[in-house]
C-alpha cells in the first residue's frame, strides 16, 4: 500500500489540510471560527480546536496516517546560516547560538533542527537552512492533535515547505518566487534550490480586503469575508477594494525589484501566488500588472491534478517533506 501523509497549516481564518498518497495530492480547506486563532497564528482556544478537529476529521473523512505541521512565521525562526565543518553533537550544541538576536529566555527552552544546503561557488564552511522554535509549543501541539486522534510527528517552518516543493520538481528550474496573500500578512519568499535567498513580509492581507467589504456593505468583518469570496453584489469591483489591491501589489513589486537588484544573476520566469488571496481576481489582476510577471499556477508543483493548490501549499509541501 502507498504511503500516506497529511499536512496541515493553520491560517488565520482557515485551515488546509494536503492528503498526499501514491502520486496524488488532495487539498482540503475548513474556515475557522471566529476568535480561534490570533493575529500571529496562535491557537486562543486549544480544549475548541481540539473539538475542531476531531470534527474536521470526521466529515473530511480523513484517514489514520502520519501529520506534519506547518508554524507561522511568528512561531518559528528559519535562515539561512554557515557553520564550520564540525560533528553532529557540536553542530547541535552550537546552533541555539546562531539565534541568539532572535529568541527570548534561555536557549535551553528552543528546539533547533537543520537542513545542510548545497555548496554555492567558494563558500566557506558548511551552508544549511537552520530554525529554532519553542519547545513548549511544540509539545502543545502535539497533545492537541494527538487529542484530535491524528499522529503528528512533524513540525516544520513555512520555507521549508517551500524547499520541499521546489526540490521535488524536475527540469533546469532553480529559482521560485511564491507570494503568500495570507489572512493577516503578505509574505514574498524566494527559494534558490535549497535555499532561502530572500524572505519580507507585509503588514497587508486578506482582512485588509475584509474591513474595505465591510465598509462597502456595512457589515462586520467576519461576514465580510465570506462577501469577499461570494462577490456579493460584485463589491470586489469597488474603487476602495482595488486601492487596497494596488497597495498590495506595489509593494510586492519594491520586494521583487530589491531581490533582483541584488542578485543580478536571478533569471525569475514568474511568480507563484498561494493563500487564499490568491483566489481572488482583482488582487490577481493587479499584481500581474504591477509586478509584470506572469501568475504561475501551484497546482503545477504538486503530484497529481490537486484543486485548491494555492491554498494548500503549505500544507502540501509539509507533506511531502515527510515523505523523503
Amino acid at each position: 500500500m502507498a504511503k500516506m501523509r497529511l499536512g496541515f497549516d493553520i491560517g488565520g481564518s482557515s485551515v488546509k489540510v494536503a492528503v498526499l498518497q501514491g502520486g496524488a495530492c488532495r487539498i482540503e480547506e475548513v474556515p475557522l471560527p471566529e476568535n480561534m486563532v490570533d493575529g500571529s497564528g496562535a491557537i486562543t482556544l486549544p480544549h475548541a480546536f481540539v473539538q475542531f478537529l476531531k470534527q474536521m476529521k470526521k466529515d473530511l473523512a480523513l484517514p489514520w496516517g502520519r501529520a506534519a505541521l506547518i508554524l507561522p512565521p511568528s512561531q518559528v525562526i528559519c535562515r539561512l546560516v554557515t557553520m564550520p565543518r564540525m560533528t553532529t553533537e557540536q553542530l547541535l550544541m552550537n546552533l541555539p547560538y546562531e539565534f541568539a538576536d532572535f529568541i527570548q529566555g534561555a536557549a535551553d527552552q528552543y528546539y533547533c533542527d537543520y537542513a545542510v544546503c548545497e555548496p554555492f561557488g567558494e563558500e566557506e564552511g558548511v551552508p544549511m537552512m537552520a530554525a529554532a522554535a519553542m519547545k513548549q509549543r511544540l509539545a502543545e501541539y502535539g497533545r492537541i492533535f494527538s487529542q484530535a486522534g491524528l499522529r503528528l510527528d512533524t513540525v516544520l517552518p513555512q520555507e521549508m515547505a517551500l524547499i520541499n516543493l521546489a526540490q521535488v520538481q524536475q527540469g533546469g528550474t532553480k529559482e521560485f518566487c511564491f507570494v503568500d496573500l495570507g489572512h493577516y500578512n503578505t509574505r514574498i519568499t524566494v527559494i534558490w534550490q535549497d535555499r532561502v535567498q530572500a524572505t519580507r513580509q507585509l503588514s497587508l492581507g486578506g482582512r485588509s480586503l475584509d474591513l474595505v467589504v465591510a465598509d462597502e456593505l456595512g457589515v462586520d468583518a467576519f461576514l465580510a469575508c465570506a462577501y469577499k469570496q461570494r462577490n456579493f453584489q460584485n463589491v470586489l469591483e469597488a474603487p476602495a477594494v482595488g486601492e487596497v489591491c494596488e497597495r498590495i501589489a506595489v509593494e510586492i513589486l519594491k520586494v521583487v525589484n530589491f531581490y533582483q537588484f541584488t542578485y543580478r544573476a536571478s533569471d525569475l520566469q514568474g511568480i507563484y501566488l498561494v493563500g487564499g488571496g490568491a483566489a481572488i481576481p482583482p488582487l490577481r489582476r493587479a499584481i500581474e500588472a504591477t509586478v509584470g510577471m506572469p501568475l504561475l499556477d501551484a497546482a503545477a508543483l504538486l503530484p497529481g491534478a490537486a484543486a485548491g493548490a494555492a491554498t494548500g501549499i503549505f500544507a502540501a509541501g509539509a507533506a511531502m517533506g515527510g515523505m523523503r
